[in-house]
């Protein structure tokens, strides 16, 4: 067998069993448990678990998504979080070889992953986790260029950061709240230590697009449910100028861009405001596609 094919094929295993426990580590963030003690169990009956029931999605396809003791349903989120564990993992061997930033890569995937499902799921993620992916964002930087990638790392960060935190605070101006959690300002910043200024702002454009395509469909949906005209023209305009900007590429395409975009912004933040009870978008999971698309491109 091939050294590179035997060595994916243990990469992808270890993906495996490390998305596993991202699982718990997701759940039991959530719940406020301690991700070592107890030992694994049933999320419905709390019954503990065998280690047959435990084998990435192997488990999940014998027990027909089933648990083994009470019978009730088991999340699909469980082979799906592994799967894509196994697939980042991967990728980031075959992108970047075996060696400390392939490592570096992982690690950072990990993180987006976990904060991209908290997310999703309760609008909440861990800062620790960006602290620590911006930790290893400017060891790495450094390793590469030594001092100056300190600066490089750190004038990423300082941006990355303002730019987010000024977005968020811009809600103040309408709706008396921030318009995006202190998690995203945490995480823009980590991806700003790692990729660098002129990278991150690449990071940061397609992750406004990445948020147009997953996150602000259903959230049009629900303001054109409730007549909010503004929100519901502004997003056509805004795809309809992403596509302009696509097929031109040049100073006033990427003006028009812009001036959509603050539009788009100030629509939201206006229907935000005449809820009762409002939640942020989740914005985490489009700076995981955007850092995604920048290794990608690295």
């Amino acid at each position: 067998m091939d050294l590179q094919i035997f060595i994916l094929i243990w990469i992808c295993v270890i993906g495996l069993c490390l998305g596993s426990f991202y699982n718990v580590v997701i759940l039991r963030s959530l719940s406020g448990e301690s991700i070592v003690f107890p030992s694994s169990k049933c999320p419905k009956c709390g019954h503990k678990l065998y280690f047959w029931h435990n084998i990435p999605i192997l488990s999940y396809l014998l027990l027909r998504g089933k648990c083994y003791f009470c019978k009730e349903q088991i999340s699909i989120q469980y082979p799906i979080i592994e799967f894509t564990t196994m697939v980042l993992f991967a990728f980031a061997y075959l992108k970047f070889g075996l060696n400390i930033t392939a490592l570096f890569v992982i690690v950072w995937l990990s993180c987006l992953l976990i904060m991209t499902v908290t997310d999703l799921k309760e609008r909440v993620a861990d800062c620790n986790l960006a602290i620590l992916m911006t930790i290893l964002g400017v060891i790495n930087c450094c390793l590469y260029m030594g001092w100056a990638g300190i600066i490089f790392s750190l004038t990423g960060l300082l941006s990355a950061a303002l730019i987010i935190e000024l977005i968020a605070r811009s809600g103040y101006l309408i709706t008396k709240s921030r318009a995006m959690g202190e998690a995203d300002t945490y995480v823009a910043g980590a991806l700003g230590a790692i990729f660098g200024l002129k990278g991150v702002l690449i990071v940061l454009f397609f992750s406004l697009i990445a948020s147009v395509i997953f996150i602000l469909p259903s959230f049009w949906y629900k303001n054109y449910k409730q007549g909010n005209k503004l929100t519901c023209i502004s997003l056509i305009l805004f795809l309809l100028a992403l596509v302009v900007y696509k097929t031109v590429q040049n100073y006033c395409t990427i003006a028009i861009v812009g001036i959509v975009a603050i539009i788009l912004i100030y629509s939201l933040l206006k229907s935000i405001k005449k809820e009762e009870n409002r939640n942020y978008l989740p914005y985490i999971p489009a700076l995981a596609a955007g850092a995604l698309y920048g290794l990608i491109i690295m």
